[in-house]
């Protein structure tokens, strides 16, 4: 090999770090990155939108459309208008009054003051003591979630996807949607999660363990056309929503977001 051949090589080499690098930086501690599944799905792009969050440097509150006065309940891309959000995505499941399904708290409010037995996983943010992390996913398999709910201001119970040992917990079963879920890393970044291609549950989780994530946790969010995913930041609009929903929206046709009583938003960073 000459000179020229080996010059050559080594600028190859020194750039592929950089071309395998998925991930975009939208602010001081947000970052967002799409993958292709290795699983196809029958409908849309078979494709999976992250967005991933270092809370300590970008905060994430829990909005309920009841506590904040809304006698509408604002879309995804309307809750970041009205609140000052950077990216958006479900708040979990909810009965038809707007109230969350599992148990429920918002920086020291109760939305919902019921724990359910068959949710097995809890988003805590806004700790009250020093020395905790900003935030976690519990997992009441093996945390101690009696002694840690209460030292947190906002908590969320959703259905477990993977538990504290990495495994899949979701039953196989035959029914499929879009999905909205959420994650946490091995560096304690959380993970909003998002694909419109419909998987069944336990399909669409083993997709995500093959991404290149560093997933430690993760808890279920939404189905359907009402997963969204909306990402405003500063010259970048990023819009995921979801369609198929076995037994209730089988095609791919929604483009529009749907209304959501409670939601999870990033914060975006105070203008200069």
């Amino acid at each position: 090999m000459n000179a020229l051949s080996r010059l050559a090589a080594l600028l190859v080499c020194l750039s592929l770090p950089a071309l395998a690098d998925p991930w975009e930086t939208l602010a001081p501690g947000l970052e967002l990155a799409e993958f292709d599944a290795h699983l196809k799905s029958t409908v849309s792009d078979s494709r999976v939108t992250v967005v991933r969050v270092d809370v300590a440097r970008r905060p994430v509150r829990l909005l309920s459309a009841r506590v904040e006065g809304h006698a509408q309940e604002p879309t995804a891309e309307r809750w970041a208008a009205l609140h000052k959000l950077i990216a958006v995505t479900n708040a979990g499941m909810f009965h038809p009054g707007g109230e969350p399904v599992g148990l429920a708290r918002t920086e020291g409010r109760e939305l919902n003051a019921s724990r359910r037995k068959d949710y097995r996983t809890f988003l805590v943010l806004h700790p009250r003591e020093k020395g905790l992390p900003p935030v976690q996913l519990l997992d009441a398999g093996c945390d101690d979630v009696e002694s840690l709910l209460p030292r947190y201001g906002t908590v969320l119970q959703s259905l477990r996807m993977m538990d504290c040992t990495g495994r899949n917990t979701w039953k196989a079963q035959p029914r499929e949607w879009s999905t909205a879920a959420l994650g946490i890393d091995g560096q304690g970044r959380l993970l909003m999660i998002h694909a419109r291609s419909p998987y069944r549950t336990h399909d669409f989780i083993e997709v995500v363990r093959r991404l290149p994530l560093g997933l430690k946790r993760m808890m279920y969010l939404e189905g359907g056309p009402e997963a969204s995913l909306h990402i405003a930041a500063p010259g970048r609009t990023v819009r995921r929503v979801g369609s198929y929903e076995t037994g209730f929206n089988e095609n791919d046709d929604n483009t529009r977001y749907w209304a959501l009583p409670n939601v999870l938003g990033v914060v975006a960073p105070t203008e200069p």
